[in-house]
């Protein structure tokens, strides 16, 4: 599909897998274009940022992008960009126009005016390219949001990916257990 949707536990890895295959694409295919949106501006500095310096700290260099800081842009040698930006107060706008080939919404359901964003921002962006948008994240707090009805497409077209605290092959049974108790029952 064009437009796919994760729903997945929080701790599963979710930033950290959009980043890699972000990266992935980046660094097969020159002159590629990512756009990586976060719900603020803050949580791309501060959660993806970090991140990505981890998986660079063993990276080659003739295969590690270099950050223009006051972009979010991260330059790769092969012409490829790994373009980031938060979707608060009008940021998303900066995604706007060129091309992409891989679009990826990070805790899409804490966007606010996710629609308009993939609709009028995003979705443009791909035509050319025939780009895809991945769409990942826990499910939004507010019963109105626009990540429901992505949610729903994607259950009744059959690519919704979903992974539950369950699936986090890290957690010990005694973690688990602790999570249960802690956030009030298996079914919470």
């Amino acid at each position: 599909e064009k437009t796919n949707v994760w729903l997945l536990s929080r701790r599963l890895g979710k930033t950290t897998t959009l980043i890699n295959l972000g990266f992935e694409l980046c660094l097969s295919q020159p002159k590629s274009i990512v756009k990586f949106l976060s719900p603020t501006k803050m949580m791309a500095k501060q959660n993806v940022r970090p991140l990505i310096d981890k998986i660079l700290e063993d990276c080659p260099d003739d295969l590690k992008p270099v950050l223009k800081e006051a972009d979010y842009i991260y330059y790769f040698q092969n012409g490829s960009e790994f373009q980031m930006a938060g979707a608060d107060s009008g940021h998303a706008e900066k995604l706007r126009g060129a091309d992409s080939h891989l679009c990826l919404i990070d805790e899409a359901g804490s966007i606010d005016r996710l629609d308009y964003i993939i609709k009028s921002i995003l979705l443009p962006t791909t035509l050319l390219t025939k780009g895809k948008i991945i769409l990942a994240g826990t499910p939004p707090v507010e019963s109105e949001h626009d990540m429901l009805q992505y949610i729903e497409t994607a259950e009744m077209n059959g690519n919704l990916v979903k992974k539950t605290i369950y699936d986090i092959s890290r957690l010990t049974p005694e973690m688990m257990a602790e999570a249960e108790k802690e956030q009030g029952g298996k079914h919470t």
